[in-house]
């Protein structure tokens, strides 16, 4: 999105665990994001996961070796996206609140918590 782009939410670096990647933006904040994010990183090898370059300063990751790209941006897209596995755990009563908030807006709970995760990496 042009926010991210526009306030500079840049990928500084990235490190890779059994389970997940850790991506470290600009901004000192940290995405972690499970290797069930896609198919192909699901399948590939931390060898595989390794051989990556940036994309564009930045704003996404090429890996070379199973040809996927993914960005800072798609990754917030799809963080409420249950297809995708990104899990974030929340107390019951936070989400409660949040459905009213988010009724009261006309929003779903899943484009609420998306955008207050956009504005936050974006300051």
């Amino acid at each position: 999105m042009s926010t991210l782009k526009n306030n500079r939410t840049l990928i500084k670096s990235v490190g890779f665990g059994d389970q997940k990647m850790y991506i470290e933006l600009s901004s000192k904040r940290v995405l972690t994001v499970p290797y069930t994010y896609t198919e192909k990183l699901k399948n590939a090898s931390k060898e595989d996961l390794e051989d990556y370059r940036l994309i564009a300063n930045g704003i996404g990751l090429h890996f070379e070796k199973i040809d996927e790209d993914i960005s800072v941006e798609g990754i917030i897209r799809d963080f409420g996206n249950e297809i995708k596995r990104i899990n974030i755990s929340l107390a019951a009563d936070f989400l409660d609140q949040a459905d009213m908030y988010a009724k009261e807006h006309h929003l779903s709970r899943s484009a609420l918590i998306q955008k207050a995760i956009l504005k936050y990496i974006a300051s």
